[in-house]
């Protein structure tokens, strides 16, 4: 296996994210990370630093040029599970609903 869907795959575990919600986070999406993974697709070089920051690891770590990560942190250890949920609903919302809401979110904080 190539070294780069290896140390996806793991990593993305070891912060226990799914594909669907590591998608999200890169903005590609679960089937291609899915492609990423099993070794059907390779992603671009935008695609890839999305992925190393999602993931809180270098692109030379990811890549196998080194053996170090960057220190670890998951989603879990700064957000509770429904300010999970939420953002990752948000982002799904087209820009003007996305837009919309953020309206909301201020005027209910003022």
């Amino acid at each position: 296996m190539e070294i780069l869907q290896s140390r996806l795959r793991e990593v993305r575990e070891e912060r226990r994210f799914s594909q669907s919600m590591l998608g999200s986070l890169a903005g590609c999406g679960q089937e291609k990370i899915s492609f990423y993974e099993t070794g059907k697709s390779k992603p671009q070089y935008q695609t890839l630093v999305r992925l190393a920051d999602a993931l809180q690891v270098s692109i030379d770590y990811l890549l196998g040029r080194t053996d170090t990560m960057s220190p670890k942190m998951s989603l879990e250890d700064v957000l509770e599970k429904d300010e999970i949920d939420l953002i990752l609903k948000y982002r799904e919302l087209p820009k003007e609903k996305q837009a919309k809401l953020s309206g909301i979110a201020i005027g209910l904080s003022g």
